[in-house]
């Protein structure tokens, strides 16, 4: 009889997929992942003098970054949704300012729904 090896899910997943569901843990290590970037190309931006031809280079990594992380933000937040077995359009807490700190905080410290839901099995996986 064969063993049926355990799929392990992909760093493409965690912050590009849209199915599955994600514990709290790997939610706020992708959020302190782009949030890291986006300091680290905000740093170079205020660093480097106006007139140097690298700041337009560090101004455009700076705005890629921004989109991408934006995009899978979103992601990540869709999925911690799922674990907490939520419905997605609670994400748009995230884009009004006034509730937005406070929505990323609940999300961060709420936990997800123990065993599995119709999001799926078990947490930091795609739906099978």
């Amino acid at each position: 009889m064969a063993a049926v090896e355990e799929q392990r899910p992909s760093l493409a997943w965690l912050f590009f997929g849209w199915s599955g569901r994600v514990s709290r843990a790997p939610f706020a290590l992708g959020w302190a992942f782009w949030l890291m970037l986006l300091s680290a190309s905000l740093a170079r931006i205020i660093i480097v003098p106006k007139e140097d031809p690298s700041f337009l280079l560090w101004s455009f990594v700076f705005i890629g970054t921004a989109i991408v992380s934006t995009v899978s933000s979103v992601l990540l937040t869709v999925k911690r949704l799922h674990d907490m077995n939520l419905p997605v359009p609670l994400i748009i807490c995230l884009f009004i300012p006034a509730i937005s700190f406070f929505a990323l905080i609940a999300f961060l410290v709420w936990p997800g729904t123990n065993g599995p839901n119709e999001y799926g099995d078990q947490p930091n996986r795609p739906k099978d």
